[in-house]
């Protein structure tokens, strides 16, 4: 028998309301913060304004003050962990954003934005611009791209100079290397940062590593210049 309109509304406010509870198996947002801020700064809070760190920098408590809120004694600003990064001054709940790019670095099937607006409980728009967010902070990567998913290296792919693979792109590449001339490309590596969280659906190894390097990438981004 076909549901009502008001038991599809129930339904669909039901399937909302769990997966805002269990996304990214995180409930409280402080648990959400501390993996954020143990990927971008894994040695200490770093003042994204000036790049003080230590006992330069005060974490500021109590209900006058929203939490995860530094106060830098160097340059006297205030600063969070999303600052200068894809979730600044975004009013969705930071395990949203963590489900979003796990979801993102899905293999082998890419996973769609619409997939993303019905697991988050957001609308479409919202679900949109959480992707170009996150893409956009790793288009600048020039690393091996089979560290990240099918989504975000179909989005790098077309970025990427069409030499990159040549011969003799490689041929250059090997001249520099014996010169001692060669920087080999930034990448990001996972450390298990994620490895305490439990994901809905169960995720595997391989797939929050992926996502892990994909934030530890994105989270860094500011701090790199760019």
């Amino acid at each position: 028998m076909p549901l009502s309109p008001l038991a599809k509304v129930a339904f669909q406010a039901i399937f909302v309301y769990t997966r805002q509870i269990t996304c990214g198996g995180l409930v409280r947002e402080d648990e959400c913060r501390a993996v954020l801020e143990g990927l971008r700064w894994p040695n200490g809070p770093v003042c994204p304004h000036c790049e003080a760190s230590g006992p330069s920098i005060a974490s500021l408590g109590g209900t006058s003050h929203r939490p995860g809120l530094y106060l830098c004694s160097e340059c006297r600003k205030q600063f969070t962990v999303t600052i200068g990064t894809p979730l600044e001054g975004s009013k969705l709940s930071l395990a949203a954003w963590l489900q979003a790019a796990h979801m993102l670095n899905t293999l082998p099937e890419a996973v769609t934005v619409r997939e993303i607006e019905q697991a988050l409980g957001v609308t479409y728009k919202t679900a949109w611009h959480m992707v170009q967010k996150l893409l956009a902070a790793v288009e600048d990567y020039r690393g091996p791209l089979p560290l990240f998913g099918a989504n975000v290296r179909a989005r790098v792919e077309p970025l990427l100079p069409k030499t990159r693979n040549s011969r003799a792109q490689w041929e250059r590449r090997q001249a520099r290397k014996r010169a001692g001339t060669y920087k080999a490309p930034r990448v990001p590596v996972a450390v298990g940062a994620l490895s305490g969280l439990r994901f809905d659906p169960p995720a595997t190894t391989a797939h929050v590593e992926r996502t892990e390097r994909f934030l530890r990438w994105a989270l860094s981004r500011s701090q790199s210049g760019q």
